[in-house]
């Protein structure tokens, strides 16, 4: 039996059902009160309702916590952009509880995102939630976010990442590097055309892990096919890699560092600044990883070659940085 009352600007609204402990909740409106009682009561009178008066971790602001701290406890680190994400999240719904939450209320949340972002970041932004709540295991009698997100994928206001298929024209990479001249930015570009590697590979490669030698670099890449999301590799130094590397030795001299940056992140805002300066449009610093691998093809490296240089595990995840000119395919 559900009784709804008004009290204090609000309504508030009892549920009892034998075998059951009462259930109150206030709301804004009387036929949001009516809606949530009918809820209850059908998920009482079918035995699916959970009883959430027992868990402790309920607040929004707390399960991204633990999130964080779940990870921490394994010394996994967040990027700077998911933390970013998470605290925004952390601070809108502070003190609210995930049992109070409401596909409307992640909805309002992600018309406010959608000023500023893309539809990809956004759904980005909400599986992360998405990923503390799981995280947290508080059990919840509805999966509002999943609804949330579905209805947004209806409303096309979240998306995946669209594929790019950017590339460098030669007088762009000539001014970028007329720009860059004695500057760590230009090694950076050098390593990423050549080698292939990530922004975040590059920025900690040490000279103690070039390994003349054998021919080989060693590297330790992001990889989520196994524990702690990264895995020991090598790439071999062919012969424009070695002028690359040859080129920063010249460049920066001794010592193991290469680059005397706190924040992998400082490349790309680097990139990115000089781009705005040359007027390069819609150009950034992972687009040269896709040049690197499109390169390789082009030479005539064959597919499990190119894995070899990429990191990648199948083709399937290295298509997605394959951007041939068709330009290069006439006349063969």
């Amino acid at each position: 039996m559900a009784s709804i009352r008004q009290r204090n600007g609000g309504w508030f609204t009892e549920v009892r059902r034998k075998g059951y402990s009462p259930e109150r909740k206030t709301f804004k409106t009387k036929a949001a009160a009516a809606a949530w009682a009918r809820s209850v009561e059908t998920q009482m009178d079918h035995g699916t309702w959970i009883d959430t008066s027992g868990q402790h971790l309920t607040a929004i602001n707390d399960i991204i916590d633990h999130l964080v701290a779940y990870y921490g406890r394994f010394e996994l680190a967040f990027s700077r952009s998911k933390m970013s994400n998470l605290d925004q999240m952390s601070k809108w719904w502070k003190g609210v509880s995930i049992h109070d939450l409401t596909v409307d209320d992640v909805l309002e949340f992600a018309a406010y995102r959608r000023k500023t972002v893309k539809p990809s970041t956004l759904r980005e932004q909400l599986y992360y939630l998405k990923q503390a709540v799981d995280v947290s295991r508080v059990q919840v009698s509805e999966k509002t976010i999943d609804l949330a997100i579905k209805e947004l994928v209806r409303l096309r206001q979240i998306s995946e990442s669209a594929r790019r298929d950017r590339r460098p024209e030669d007088w762009e990479l000539e001014a970028l590097y007329k720009e860059a001249g004695n500057h760590w930015i230009g090694v950076a570009i050098d390593l990423a055309i050549n080698t292939a590697m990530r922004q975040g590979e590059i920025h900690a490669l040490r000279w103690s892990d070039v390994k003349w030698d054998k021919g080989v670099i060693h590297l330790n890449r992001k990889d989520k096919m196994v524990e702690g999301g990264k895995s020991a590799q090598q790439i071999p130094i062919l012969g424009r890699v070695r002028d690359a590397l040859l080129r920063a030795h010249n460049s920066f001299g001794e010592g193991d560092v290469l680059f005397h940056v706190k924040h992998a992140a400082s490349i790309s805002d680097r990139f990115a600044r000089m781009c705005k300066k040359l007027d390069i449009e819609d150009l950034r610093f992972h687009d040269l990883r896709h040049e690197a691998i499109s390169r390789l093809f082009e030479d005539g490296f064959k597919i499990e070659e190119v894995r070899l240089v990429s990191g990648h595990r199948t083709f399937s995840e290295l298509a997605r940085y394959v951007n041939l000119k068709p330009g290069d395919l006439a006349g063969r």
